[in-house]
């Protein structure tokens, strides 16, 4: 398996952590579980068979999706094929850096994954084309970032007051949203208005996402955490608090995820 990433330069550096690209996918299994991350992805495939997204309810129903499409902000896991052989590549937007390549709310990508060709028309088709002829991994990278900065035209400027926002998150997860929007000058309706065009998430929603991702990247690679300890350390309540967030996000409890982890603490194997 071949796997690369580029952080690309400024000014797109501020919107888009990374791009990678992977070839010849080596797995053992059909399906895995991506947790939420706080992330919007865009994806291309570089192969031209379908790629599933699973109806979590029942995972003998499921989607199809082909040549390029965006997953949203997530709220819950998704259920994704896992299929060998296969070649992707595709850029990690930070968390509120996807709205300067989109004329909408970002909030109307939350919870769905969509195909590029419906919003983006024949030109990311275009671009899907031109990855596929080029050699060269660097090459790819040069092509999808070109298209990127032209994709944002002018408007690759971030809101500071988005981005203080979320670094207070991260920071002090259980900050009321009272007491965030007051922090930073903004009435609640405001504050709300703001994160529902950049982020997709209310405020409360992506603490909570910063809340777990900082749990999984505590735990992950532990033997035998105490979960207490990790409870209080990531900003939860109590331990019951932290078991009840793992069902809702994860839809396993936390020790399962401690004896079920994977090469990537975001993932879990299904089957």
């Amino acid at each position: 398996m071949i796997f690369q990433q580029r952080v690309p330069g400024p000014p797109l550096s501020f919107f888009v952590e990374s791009l990678w690209f992977y070839a010849d996918l080596e797995v053992a299994y059909h399906r895995e579980k991506l947790l939420p991350n706080g992330a919007i992805e865009l994806i291309i495939d570089l192969l031209d068979g379908p790629q599933k997204l699973y109806d979590n309810r029942d995972l003998s129903r499921s989607s199809n999706f082909r040549r390029a499409w965006i997953s949203g902000m997530q709220t819950g896991y998704l259920v994704i094929g896992a299929v060998p052989g296969s070649s992707m590549m595709g850029a990690h937007f930070r968390p509120g850096g996807a709205a300067p390549f989109f004329d909408f709310p970002i909030s109307e990508f939350t919870d769905n994954v969509l195909e590029l060709d419906l919003i983006w028309k024949g030109e990311i088709l275009a671009l899907r084309e031109q990855l596929l002829e080029a050699s060269a991994v660097t090459r790819k990278f040069d092509l999808l970032e070109q298209y990127l900065l032209a994709k944002a035209r002018s408007r690759l400027q971030p809101d500071l007051t988005v981005s203080a926002a979320l670094n207070t998150l991260r920071t002090w997860p259980l900050l009321s949203l009272r007491h965030l929007a007051a922090h930073l000058g903004l009435s609640q309706k405001q504050m709300i208005a703001r994160f529902d065009t950049r982020v997709g998430l209310t405020p409360k929603r992506m603490s909570r996402v910063f809340r777990f991702q900082k749990a999984l990247q505590t735990v992950y690679g532990s033997g035998d955490p105490d979960w207490a300890a990790v409870a209080l350390d990531c900003g939860y309540y109590d331990q019951p608090h932290l078991i009840h967030e793992f069902q809702e996000f994860a839809g396993v409890s936390p020790g399962f995820y401690a004896a079920h982890q994977t090469e990537y603490p975001d993932y879990l194997v299904v089957d």
